[in-house]
């Protein structure tokens, strides 16, 4: 897994922010493997980590860790090291995904939402949030066609997301989905003049007039208007004119309202695109019930940053891994669970990802580095 990133690439991003300054032995590397590890093996304490690391010290020392792991050492650097050497390898692996599959939607169609990690107050009182309990969010841009997250940014919990959309990085030509959770008439108006076509939720007590009835076209749409908010400071803010559209569920019965800015596509398929937001919700799911990202190692603001970035980290390697082995039936909740036993073991990811024995086997992991020339051995 440690192989599928570039040492040179890694450093590069060490230099970048300094992650490696006035470093006394425990580089931001070693930090990485450590807590990598910890990510997949989801050991249930620090204590718990150092020990079943230290019970193998031949692999650990030729992936880098040359050194006994002390738990003192792995709780200074999450608290104290930056945690962008981390998020900039994030990016750093996203660049090297292949992204140019077959769309099952429009091109650059993304999901936004946030999902909010709770803490004790106790133990992280600089994450203040309510009088009893802090917290953390996430607030994610994912990549529905290629069930990926492409951009984040981790604030306090109490920051409400419906300010956070002009934060995203979205440009002209860009589709995004999102909850009523981001309502914000002033954010409307500006996507609609940045050319950005939006699908949504509409609330309940929105003021508007129909400017137009629609031709309905299938019997799950009962409605299908164009409109112009009436609200004093509404219109003001967002003077566009929008879409709205009601979609039946058809097991259930319920119905929803829909607002977007799309006036080029059939109503049918604007409520398949706000279906397909739900993508988003099953990645938070994923990770939240995989990966590492809801205990912490450390009680500092950079320890929990850290942790998530690397979270994070660990699923671009799964995507990344599933890509190169061409073999997509895999899932991540398959993955996670059958690495964490064979962490340490000479086993085959390929032959794991696609169930055929390879003609030619990988090199032995007992090698000074890795980095063993994976591109050569794919290619075989």
């Amino acid at each position: 897994m440690l192989s599928l990133v570039g040492r040179p690439q890694f450093e590069k991003c060490v230099r970048a922010t300094e992650a490696d300054f006035a470093c006394k032995g425990f580089s931001a590397w070693q930090q990485f493997v450590v807590m990598v590890y910890a990510q997949m093996a989801c050991p249930n304490g620090l204590r718990s980590l150092v020990n079943s690391l230290n019970s193998n010290r031949t692999a650990l020392y030729h992936m880098g860790v040359p050194k006994e792991v002390r738990r003192s050492t792995i709780s200074y650097a999450n608290n104290s090291r930056t945690p962008e050497v981390y998020e900039s390898l994030f990016y750093q692996i996203l660049g090297t995904l292949d992204r140019s599959g077959r769309k099952k939607f429009r091109k650059d169609f993304f999901a936004i939402d946030a999902t909010e990690i709770s803490l004790n107050m106790h133990n992280f009182s600089w994450a203040e949030f309510r009088s009893t309990v802090g917290g953390v969010k996430i607030h994610l841009k994912y990549d529905i066609n290629n069930t990926v997250p492409v951009y984040l940014f981790i604030t306090n919990a109490k920051v409400h997301e419906n300010n956070t959309l002009s934060d995203m990085k979205l440009k002209k030509g860009d589709t995004a989905t999102f909850d009523k959770g981001y309502n914000n008439y002033e954010t409307f108006g500006w996507l609609c003049e940045e050319e950005i076509e939006f699908v949504t939720r509409l609330k309940e007590n929105a003021k508007y007039k129909v400017v137009e009835e629609r031709e309905l076209k299938c019997g799950t749409i009962t409605l299908d208007q164009t409109i112009e908010f009436t609200g004093a400071q509404t219109k003001k803010k967002c003077p566009h004119q929008l879409r709205i559209i009601r979609s039946v569920d058809e097991k259930t019965g319920n119905a929803i309202t829909i607002l977007t800015n799309i006036f080029n596509l059939t109503a049918e398929y604007v409520a398949k695109m706000y279906r397909a937001r739900w993508n988003i919700e099953i990645f938070f799911k994923a990770i939240k019930q995989n990966l590492r990202i809801k205990k912490f190692y450390g009680q500092g603001e950079n320890a929990v940053r850290t942790q998530i970035w690397i979270a994070l980290i660990v699923y671009l390697l799964y995507l990344k891994l599933r890509q190169m082995s061409r073999e997509p039936s895999k899932n991540f909740t398959h993955f996670c669970c059958e690495i964490a036993v064979c962490l340490f073991e000479r086993k085959d990811l390929f032959e794991w990802f696609s169930g055929v024995p390879q003609k030619n086997p990988a090199p032995p992991l007992c090698q000074p580095t890795l980095d063993f020339g994976l591109e050569n051995y794919l290619g075989q």
